[in-house]
C-alpha cells in the first residue's frame, strides 16, 4: 500500500515543549503502516525514553494502519511509564479511519485515553506522573 503519510514503519521522535509548564516532551510520531514487524523498533524507542525519564506523547495521527501488536506495545509501555513515574499520553488528531476504527473497536480510545488534540496530549504527558496501578 502506497501512502503519503510516511514510509511503512517510520517512527520520528522529536522534543517539544508542552504549553503551560514548558516541560520537554518526546513527541513520538508513528507514520505509515505498523504491525508485528515494526513493533520491536517502536518498543525499543519507547523503552529508551522511559529509561531516560522523558515524558512521552505517542502521536498516531500520521499512522495509516496499526495492528494488535502495536497496541500491545503502547499498552505495555504505558504501564512501564506509570511504574517509572514518567508521563505518557496518546493522540490521534485527524487520524485515518482504519486507525480510528481499531481504537474504537478495542475500547482503547477511552482506556488510554486517546486525545484529539496534540497540545492536550502533550500537556497530559508533561503533568502526569506515573502510578503503581
Amino acid at each position: 500500500m502506497n501512502t503519503d503519510q510516511g514510509s511503512p514503519g517510520d517512527v520520528e521522535v522529536r522534543q517539544v515543549l508542552a504549553q503551560g509548564g514548558g516541560t520537554q516532551v518526546a513527541h513520538v510520531s508513528v507514520r505509515g503502516e505498523h504491525d508485528l514487524n515494526t513493533a520491536p523498533g517502536l518498543r525499543s524507542r519507547l523503552e529508551e525514553l522511559i529509561g531516560s525519564g522523558t515524558p512521552i506523547l505517542i502521536d498516531l495521527s500520521p499512522a495509516s494502519f496499526v495492528d494488535s501488536s502495536i497496541l500491545g506495545v503502547i499498552l505495555d509501555c504505558r504501564r512501564r511509564a506509570q511504574e517509572a513515574g514518567v508521563g505518557f499520553s496518546v493522540a490521534s488528531a485527524d487520524g485515518t479511519g482504519a486507525v480510528e476504527r481499531v481504537l474504537e473497536i478495542t475500547g482503547l480510545r477511552a482506556e488510554l485515553p486517546v486525545h484529539d488534540e496534540i497540545d492536550t496530549a502533550a500537556e497530559e504527558a508533561a503533568t502526569t506522573e506515573g502510578t503503581t496501578a
